[in-house]
């Protein structure tokens, strides 16, 4: 039950990013306040089945998120992210989070954030699989490169930057 709950919850998570997300068209849509895009998921949920919120969980031909026609929610594109947005053609490369973090400089995070979500939002990408927040606890774990170090306070100066950025 505890794992359902968790993945509800991180379902709760992406659909908010469903419904923040860029249009894909040229028309801009107007500010939601969080309020309204509080309202407008729950709304969303209670007109879910448990099997379509477990199904938007998983991916889908690789890197999707399953649409749900009836409800209007579409399909989504997401990509690998805290690098450079690596999927669907060339990417710009970007210093990895812990040589990011070795300059102390929210602000730069904050420029590269930017650029990554620039080329995100160019290549049709909805959200972004980064960045990774952890601290080194493993030494073994190969995406520590990624993160933004040991210090957690640096950790996550840099990431607000970089989350701001984006």
């Amino acid at each position: 039950m505890r794992k359902l709950l968790s993945a509800i919850a991180a379902f709760a998570v992406l659909v908010h990013g469903f419904l923040s997300a860029p249009a894909q068209t040229s028309s801009a849509r107007p500010a939601q306040s969080s309020s309204d895009v509080e309202r407008r998921v729950e709304f969303i949920l209670k007109q879910m089945t448990l099997e379509e919120k477990i199904d938007m969980l998983g991916g889908v031909d690789g890197f999707f998120i399953r649409d749900v026609p009836r409800l209007g929610l579409p399909r989504l594109k997401m990509a690998d992210g805290p690098l450079g947005v690596r999927n669907f053609g060339p990417a710009t490369a970007m210093a990895g989070g812990v040589s990011l973090a070795a300059t102390w400089n929210p602000q730069l995070a904050e420029r590269v954030g930017t650029e990554i979500g620039r080329d995100a939002r160019a290549k049709g990408v909805n959200f972004l699989l980064g960045p990774g927040v952890n601290i080194y606890r493993a030494p073994m774990n190969g995406r520590n490169f990624e993160y933004f170090g040991e210090d957690p306070y640096l950790a996550s100066r840099v990431a607000v930057g970089y989350v701001r950025g984006v």
